[in-house]
């Protein structure tokens, strides 16, 4: 019953796809367990791709929300199973833990099955660039101290998830004490997770310096970007809770953004957010 659940989400309104072929892909913040998990977009996602390379950069299920805000749909149950289903036919599936996941690794392995846990690794791209994977939480003493440690104000943007959630159900959007608090709410996270851009830049630079990397590739942020800073690559996959990107490398090794999602009921093909990366 539960499988056939699964093909209804996957393939309900859908016309059929051509496959979607990479060497790897990176996908981060997921986010499984929550309400603002785009579990339908990220599984149209991986039904449409192949790779040799899957790399779970972190914050794939969140653990801080365990208890009475957990929230398990068919969707986000297809994605665990579609996952260990990677593995199985034989890609190489690599765990990266997060803030929201580090301490859950019982629930991880649980969800998406026995999977290789790595705190962070270098992938040798195609091409013989370097690149450090890690979470990003490693980057957090950027944010601005001053404030608040980093942990209250992650543990803020979380809050500030459950109230979108709520905030979107419905006629509460209609509310004009509703849209009053959501605005309220965004305005502390953005206090509270504000983060001196100079010093994150400094921290990025100098672990690829110290690891002899190309460049580094993490989530985290849930702001997909890609810049150079000097001669070393900052790559940010985003996010499947507002973004809906992934970073994927072709089979010449070249390195892409893109962006996916739901257009009218059917999985949107992949829209690139970057040119390839300069040789």
């Amino acid at each position: 019953m539960a499988d056939l659940m699964e093909q209804s989400i996957a393939f309900a309104g859908l016309m059929p796809a051509a496959i979607n072929s990479y060497r790897s892909i990176w996908i981060s913040d997921v986010h499984l367990g929550t309400r603002g998990c785009k579990a339908e977009a990220l599984l149209h996602f991986l039904r449409q791709s192949e790779a040799e390379n899957l790399f779970l950069v972190g914050d794939i299920v969140d653990g801080w929300n365990q208890g009475r805000w957990w929230y398990w749909s068919p969707a986000q149950r297809a994605v665990a199973r579609e996952i260990a289903r990677w593995r199985m036919r034989g890609a190489n599936v690599v765990f990266l833990p997060g803030n929201h996941d580090q301490f859950h690794l019982d629930l991880v392995q649980k969800l998406i099955g026995r999977t290789p846990v790595a705190t962070q690794m270098i992938h040798r791209t195609a091409e013989g660039r370097m690149m450090l994977v890690m979470h990003g939480h490693q980057f957090d003493e950027s944010f601005n101290a001053a404030r608040w440690p980093s942990l209250i104000g992650s543990r803020a943007y979380t809050m500030a998830l459950r109230v979108n959630d709520w905030y979107n159900r419905e006629r509460l959007r209609h509310s004009r004490r509703a849209r009053w608090l959501k605005r309220r709410v965004n305005s502390v996270v953005r206090y509270l997770t504000e983060f001196d851009r100079v010093a994150f830049d400094r921290a990025v630079f100098e672990t690829a310096r110290r690891y002899r990397v190309d460049g580094v590739i993490c989530g985290h942020s849930h702001q997909p970007e890609q810049r150079f800073l000097d001669q070393i690559w900052y790559v940010n996959d985003g996010d499947w809770v507002e973004s809906c990107t992934a970073l994927v490398e072709n089979q010449d090794g070249a390195l892409h953004l893109v962006l996916w999602g739901l257009k009218h009921g059917r999985a949107a093909q992949p829209n690139p957010l970057t040119e390839a990366f300069a040789s």
